[in-house]
Order: C-alpha cells, then sequence, then structure tokens
C-alpha cells in the first residue's frame, strides 16, 4: 500500500469516528483513546465495525475487534487486512 493510500485511508477513518463521535474531525488525533476519550461503548464498536467491512470489503473478527481502541490501530488493522487481500 502506497504512503498516498496510507493517509488517505487514514483521513476516510478519521472521518468516519469524528461522522459517529459527532466530533470535528481535529479532535480525532492518532491516539485518542476511543472509550476514554469519546466514551464509545460495545454498540458504537460494533457500528464502526459494521462501516469499514461494508466501505473496506474486510473480515474484523471478534478478536480484532478488542484491539481497536484508537485511530491508529484502526488504520493499522484495516491496512493490514487489506494488504492481505492483494
Amino acid at each position: 500500500m502506497s504512503r498516498k493510500n496510507v493517509e488517505n485511508l487514514e483521513q476516510e477513518i478519521r472521518t468516519m469516528i469524528a461522522e459517529i463521535a459527532e466530533r470535528d474531525e481535529e479532535e480525532i488525533g492518532s491516539d485518542i483513546d476511543f472509550v476514554k476519550d469519546l466514551g464509545f461503548d460495545s454498540m458504537t464498536a460494533l457500528e464502526i465495525l459494521a462501516k469499514l467491512e461494508k466501505k473496506y470489503r474486510i473480515r474484523i473478527t471478534e478478536k480484532e475487534l478488542t484491539k481497536l481502541n484508537n485511530l491508529q490501530q484502526t488504520v493499522d488493522l484495516v491496512k493490514n487486512l487489506l494488504s492481505s487481500k492483494e
């Protein structure tokens, strides 16, 4: 995955998280904690999961879902899943 694609991926996911959190994109830093800082719960996590799977046509397992605690972890997981599809 090229650097430009990774940057686009991060921006797309940041936008998605900001919409779900009802926050400005600038508030969604790479290491902002989804639970502690944004108040996300398990239902919010499932909403993120569904949107990621639909948008990128990937499968995120329950085990992988527990690792999605911030933007950077989410981008890394999606990037890895997309790379493994190629």
